[in-house]
């Protein structure tokens, strides 16, 4: 593999191209990261947990004296296992100061906002105001999962003052193409 940085032939972009295999034909161009700025985080981790299995003696079908089954897709929703191991898919979202990268093994730099995101940051102490205000205080854009509950990847996330008692999710919202935005609020 053969790393070109196009970033001084071009004043106006700047792009790091991957090279694989010795074919000149396979070039892969990712954009080079913006620095962190003081509200975003450097990554994020998205934790997919498997879904719960209903155990087979509480569905014994039909007439077990359950109630009756719901149909409509909208009523219903995922139960995932919590207790299970999740999937961890990390996302570098920005560059820290100094060029380091982001730190996704320590827990000194983690904001947990629920079960499926954690937020890493290049210093966490950035993020030193509290939050006052009952508005949106955290972001997270990404694609949607298939269930549209959640995100499958993060691109972009915005966190403005620290919440000490966590965070309530607000309802997703569309945002551009196939993207979601994730709201939250301090508790």
């Amino acid at each position: 593999m053969r790393l070109i940085n196009c970033s001084s032939l071009f004043s106006f972009f700047s792009a790091v191209i991957f090279v694989f295999g010795s074919d000149e034909t396979d070039v892969e161009l990712k954009p080079a990261l913006s620095p962190c700025k003081r509200i975003n985080p450097c990554g994020a981790t998205i934790s997919t947990y498997p879904l719960l299995e209903p155990d087979a003696e509480e569905s014994s079908g039909f007439g077990s004296g359950a109630a009756p089954p719901v149909y409509d897709e909208i009523l219903t929703h995922e139960i995932y296992d919590l207790n299970a191991t999740p999937e961890l898919h990390n996302s570098t979202l920005c560059s820290c100061p100094e060029d380091t990268t982001c730190d996704f093994e320590s827990d000194s730099n983690v904001v947990k906002v629920d079960y499926h995101v954690t937020l890493r940051f290049c210093n966490l102490e950035t993020i030193s105001t509290v939050c006052k205000r009952n508005d949106v205080n955290v972001r997270v854009i990404g694609a949607a999962q298939a269930s549209g509950d959640s995100v499958q990847e993060v691109s972009n996330a915005v966190m403005f003052c620290n919440c000490p008692n966590g965070f309530s999710r607000q309802p997703a919202e569309s945002w551009s193409g196939q993207d979601i935005s994730l709201n939250y609020k301090c508790l």
